[in-house]
């Protein structure tokens, strides 16, 4: 289950600070109260930055892992959030679809 991290940095800056090292979950979001072996579960790659990492955890009695996604990153989508705004914006200021697929290619 993808969580969002809270986080005003750039994903250049959640990169170069390494982030994803301060990111925390206090408790499981399965079970708030405790009673579960909640624990880190090291981290995934994504491609775009180069060098972005997700931290992740697990609880094995749900048999779930939860990852904390920077605000910075699209969710289900590569590369960050700014990339994918600048891309809506092309598309709905182009005068075709076609013509919004060249700029953003190039």
């Amino acid at each position: 289950m993808q969580l969002r991290f809270k986080t005003a940095l750039s994903s250049r800056e959640y990169v170069s600070e390494q982030a994803w090292r301060s990111a925390a979950l206090e408790h499981c979001p399965l079970h708030p109260n405790g009673g579960c072996s909640f624990a880190r579960h090291g981290t995934y790659v994504r491609v775009e930055p180069p060098g972005t990492r997700v931290p992740r955890w697990y609880c094995p009695e749900g048999q779930t892992t939860f990852s904390l996604l920077a605000d910075c990153f699209a969710s289900r989508l590569p590369g960050s959030l700014t990339d994918l705004e600048r891309v809506v914006v092309e598309g709905e200021q182009a005068k075709s679809l076609g013509a919004a697929a060249d700029r953003v290619r190039t």
